[in-house]
């Protein structure tokens, strides 16, 4: 992982947009606090003060926050809703009967 990407995902981790799951160790996007505009907004705000205030990040980023903010912007848009591991099987066993169910019905 580079630098660059390493500083984005500590900026959204340090400000909740995003999430690292307990079990799986794996990164997810919390929907809950990603479309509160309060937290993406603080996420905004670190990464600008970090480049404007701080010589590290300011050189990393060529003296340009919307590097950082664009690559912000992207990583916690890539990021997958809830950890990947966590997720139900697409047709797990439940799917699979209530498909049965409306199947036998409808031919009736």
């Amino acid at each position: 992982m580079n630098t660059r990407l390493e500083i984005a995902i500590g900026i959204a981790l340090q400000t909740q947009v995003l999430r690292i799951c307990p079990i799986h160790n794996q990164l997810y996007c919390d929907q809950e606090h990603y479309s509160d505009d309060e937290n993406m907004a603080r996420a905004f705000a670190v990464a600008v003060e970090l480049v404007n205030q701080h010589q590290p990040y300011a050189e990393e980023f060529h003296h340009d926050a919307h590097v950082l903010t664009d690559l912000l912007s992207s990583t916690i848009g890539a990021a997958p809703d809830r950890c990947p591991e966590c997720l139900p099987p697409p047709h797990s066993d439940v799917t699979r009967l209530s498909d049965q169910s409306s199947e036998a019905y409808a031919s009736r």
